[in-house]
């Protein structure tokens, strides 16, 4: 869930050098390539509530790094107990040298099978653990996946943004398109719709809570809603800690089937 998060690093810096851009598909890779440091970790409780308002609360460890050019990722249930050691570990690749998306890697590890089964691409657009959250909300989603176009400006909470419109080149994808409002100064997320393949408004993305943490800007809350269901996953972040120690082997498959995450 690390695009999730939308944090970015070194502000400054990052609006400095993107200043230029103009275009949608500019905007685009410059909300992408923002700085979000070495590693990363935090908590998160994540609040699923049914149309009813009946609620359940999970919640996980978000652990962060990157390996070159590829980003890792691991997550894991802490409670209930339900689904406690459950764990999601991907990776997500630099887009290849003439734009086309590169898959991701990602594998889910089942306590109570004790067997770690790979995510296929086909599989991604499913819900991730009953939240609103799919598998591929959970990674950094390639620019090389979608076309942009700029729709307009508007502002959220005052903050002025372009509304940027990410078109699916996959035919087949559940979510055909995204509309995300993205802060003209800094480039980061204030708030999301998600259309499906027959172009009627599927989900909504609140962002709140946005401030910087030593130097990075960090979305500290998300509000993701299916309107189909009226279902809606509060995720909520706390600990964060940015370029701090992480041990490496976190992010391998075995590491999931020895429950080495915690």
């Amino acid at each position: 869930m690390r695009k999730i998060t939308l944090f970015c690093a070194g502000i400054l810096m990052a609006v400095a050098s993107s200043l230029s851009a103009q275009n949608a598909d500019e905007i685009a890779k410059a909300s992408y390539n923002l700085p979000d440091g070495n590693t990363s970790s935090y908590t998160a409780t994540l609040t699923l509530i049914d149309k009813s308002g009946k609620s359940r609360v999970r919640e996980i460890a978000q652990y962060n790094m990157k390996d070159g050019t590829t980003k890792k990722g691991v997550t894991v249930f802490r409670s209930p107990k339900d689904v406690a050691g459950v764990s999601y570990l991907s990776f997500d690749y630099p887009d290849n040298p003439d734009g086309s998306a590169k898959d991701s890697d990602s594998w889910l590890y089942l306590p109570a099978m004790k067997k770690v089964r790979r995510v296929s691409g086909s599989s991604k657009d499913d819900d991730f653990q009953g939240t609103d959250f799919t598998y591929d909300d959970m990674g950094d989603r390639s620019v090389g996946k979608d076309t942009f176009a700029i729709l307009g400006e508007d502002t959220v909470d005052g903050i002025s943004c372009w509304k940027l419109e990410c078109t699916a080149k996959d035919k087949s994808a559940k979510i055909s398109r995204r509309v995300l409002w993205v802060g003209k100064d800094n480039y980061v997320t204030y708030k999301g719709e998600y259309y499906d393949k027959q172009n009627k408004l599927f989900k909504t993305m609140e962002c709140q809570d946005i401030v910087q943490i030593d130097g990075y800007w960090t979305t500290q809350k998300m509000i993701m809603t299916t309107l189909t269901t009226n279902h809606k996953t509060v995720y909520e972040m706390k600990d964060i800690q940015y370029d701090n120690d992480i041990n490496p082997a976190f992010f391998t498959v075995s590491a999931l089937e020895r429950g080495q995450v915690k």
